[in-house]
């Protein structure tokens, strides 16, 4: 097969992933009317990975799980207290399974939770959606920042729209609908997703599952349990930085069982964040405000979404190349614009994710030099333990020999 053919095919095979995660979240956007339906796509992500490294019934108890965790998550974030702990037993639970080699399929789960909890998505009250659509069909709509859709609701306010944007998320973190559609935007996506892959994977020949020994499973469950509950405290004690699951998907991705990481994929994971970061530089350059559109009754940003998933497609055709860190350039610039309003704040997206990931690959290079260190101390005492047990024996064994063929 051609090279152009070979690039052709990749390119459907992401097309078609890429509506295959997108479509719950359109229809939950004409259900709902709200931004935080686009939380089905990370359900849907959820839900391809666990089928195809799990099974369907590893898929199906990944749907409930997600599903339960995720307003509860939304919960924690209230204080970094409940935020890291909870992220410290979802870690826990990836260790855990990493027994049975179902790290994998699980591993996305504390990821895609890591979202709600650190940088949740507002459940926007009939008011501002029915301002923002007078708006939108009168002059258009564009905006600099979220909070800016709470202005006007209440003139003697004026001037405290920050205020308000956190009053209300802080309410919005309590409030029972939104906790309860959150569940469904989850469950919906990656039990859809779950179902629809089993079909698509079943004449596949998928990787079997390799157990591990407690031994290579205790160094894996420390290092991301330590490393992703740490940063979550730090990241909900610093809520301007709305990018820190970045960081919780840099631990989990890189830390490995059983074996030290390879330095090519840090390495190349680093390189292709910083160059997507400056593609996310040259593209602020070249677009300089975005209008919000009514889609399905809900205000979003359709340049940024076009745009994001233009660059997701590629990021999706590039994972099947040998050269991953053209995958990391792209996922950038995807992740940035699918998670930001404007052009300005995609950016800090991006800038923040290229630190996130900095940091976390440097914090798990050095978790795993310490790891080797350690079991190479522990294997040079075991083998001095064994060759004096052994000369121990030699010298019982001579000493033996000598008392019985001696005469006296």
């Amino acid at each position: 097969m051609s090279p152009a053919a070979v690039l052709l095919k990749r390119l459907v095979i992401a097309v078609a992933l890429l509506v295959l995660i997108l479509l719950p979240t359109f229809v939950l956007l004409a259900v709902t009317h709200q931004p935080s339906a686009t939380w089905a796509s990370m359900g849907a992500i959820v839900g391809l990975v666990a089928v195809a490294f799990g099974g369907l019934e590893v898929g199906i108890i990944t749907a409930a799980v997600l599903a339960l965790l995720a307003p509860v998550a939304i919960v924690a974030g209230l204080t970094p207290i409940t935020g890291a702990a909870l992220m410290a037993l979802m870690t826990l639970m990836v260790g855990r399974m990493a027994r049975f080699g179902l790290n994998r399929a699980l591993m996305l789960v504390p990821i895609f939770i890591a979202w709600p909890m650190l940088a949740p998505v507002p459940w926007l009250p009939d008011s501002v959606l029915a301002l923002v659509k007078r708006r939108i069909d009168t002059k258009g709509v564009k905006l600099d920042a979220w909070s800016t859709l709470f202005q006007g609701l209440s003139p003697s306010h004026s001037g405290h729209t920050q205020e308000i944007a956190s009053l209300v998320l802080k309410y919005n973190r309590l409030d029972h609908t939104y906790l309860a559609w959150t569940a469904v935007f989850f469950f919906v996506g990656t039990i859809f997703t779950v179902i629809v892959g089993h079909f698509a994977v079943r004449k596949m020949h998928l990787p079997a599952l390799v157990t591990r020994t407690r031994r290579e499973v205790i160094p894996y469950t420390v290092t991301i349990t330590v490393l992703a509950s740490v940063g979550t405290y730090w990241f909900l004690n610093h809520p301007k930085q709305t990018a820190g699951a970045f960081f919780i998907a840099t631990v989990l991705v890189l830390s490995q069982v059983g074996e030290v990481s390879e330095f090519r994929l840090t390495l190349e994971r680093v390189a292709g964040t910083i160059a997507g970061a400056l593609l996310m530089m040259l593209l602020v350059t070249q677009v300089h405000s975005v209008s919000l559109v009514d889609v399905f009754g809900c205000p979003l940003p359709v340049q940024m979404v076009l745009l994001g998933a233009v660059f997701g497609v590629l990021a999706i055709a590039a994972k099947f190349s040998r050269h991953q860190w053209i995958y990391f350039a792209l996922i950038v610039p995807t992740t940035a614009c699918l998670n930001g309003m404007t052009v300005k704040q995609a950016s800090n997206v991006g800038t923040q994710r290229v630190v996130d990931n900095l940091v976390g690959a440097g914090l798990v290079l050095v978790v795993m030099a310490l790891t080797v260190v350690s079991s190479h101390l522990a294997g040079g005492k075991a083998t001095d333990g064994a060759a004096s047990g052994s000369a121990a024996g030699e010298n019982d064994l001579v000493t033996l020999q000598t008392e019985t063929t001696d005469p006296t």
